[in-house]
């Protein structure tokens, strides 16, 4: 059995912000960039990998996105051509689906509020903006041949693995991976933080997919040794509070 996985943070994510968590995995030759929090540009990314593994974006191999919000998904850089890029295929289907509606502007905004049970007022005026960014435009997109499109419970790697945490969004998956600390789980917005998943609900979230879902991938979170959240500090979902590495 291969050296399990190791799992960086890259930032400090937080709530009030949108600042979303930006995460590293190392499983043996592949190097997984899980998300990509808010960095400004690929500059301010490849430094701080530098800083905190010793290599920068030439030493990436793979491009993970827990789903395809503007918070989470961000266009990559030329200088990332070549990597393999994972998204989950129901989250691709979904922004394809909806990009169709881009025209008109009264369909587009009906198909969301029609595919959520809830999107507050935020949220909606975010997706409106998403209607002409290039980044969605996946399927004109000269870089849509090299995504990858995700199932639950495929195996990335020897110690890393997609997760169903749907929900959220029609589509999320997180990443289950094996560690020397134990199973981590990296939850996108499944679990925004540590209060979040201490709540005794979800009334609090401003979108919701399908709210049954959503409990179920929470329950799915909580078997997981410790947990990267979307929007907070990494934290031990038996113990309840955060993790001491």
């Amino acid at each position: 059995m291969s050296e399990n996985a190791r799992v960086y943070r890259l930032n400090r994510p937080t709530r009030l912000t949108l600042r979303a968590s930006a995460t590293l995995v190392v499983d043996g030759p592949r190097r997984f960039l899980v998300d990509d929090g808010d960095f400004a540009t690929a500059a301010e990314l490849d430094a701080t990998l530098r800083g905190v593994v010793g290599f920068g974006l030439d030493g990436i191999t793979d491009a993970y996105f827990t789903h395809l919000h503007f918070d989470h998904y961000q266009a990559l850089a030329p200088e990332c051509r070549g990597w393999r890029i994972h998204v989950p295929r129901q989250e691709y289907r979904f922004v394809c689906e909806l990009m169709r509606y881009r025209e008109d502007r009264a369909a587009y905004k009906a198909f969301l509020k029609e595919s959520h049970e809830l999107i507050a007022p935020v949220f909606l005026r975010e997706f409106l903006r998403l209607a002409t960014d290039s980044r969605y435009d996946f399927e004109s997109s000269d870089r849509a041949c090299e995504f990858h499109l995700c199932d639950p419970g495929e195996q990335l790697s020897p110690h890393v693995a997609t997760v169903d945490l749907a929900g959220h969004c029609p589509g999320q998956m997180g990443l289950w991976v094996d560690t020397e600390q134990g199973a981590c789980m990296i939850a996108g917005d499944a679990v925004l933080s540590l209060d979040d998943f201490l709540a005794t609900g979800i009334d609090h979230h401003l979108i919701v997919h399908d709210r049954e879902r959503l409990l179920a991938s929470r329950r799915r979170v909580a078997e997981a040794d410790f947990v990267v959240p979307g929007h907070g500090e990494w934290f031990d979902p038996r113990r309840g509070n955060l993790t001491p590495f």
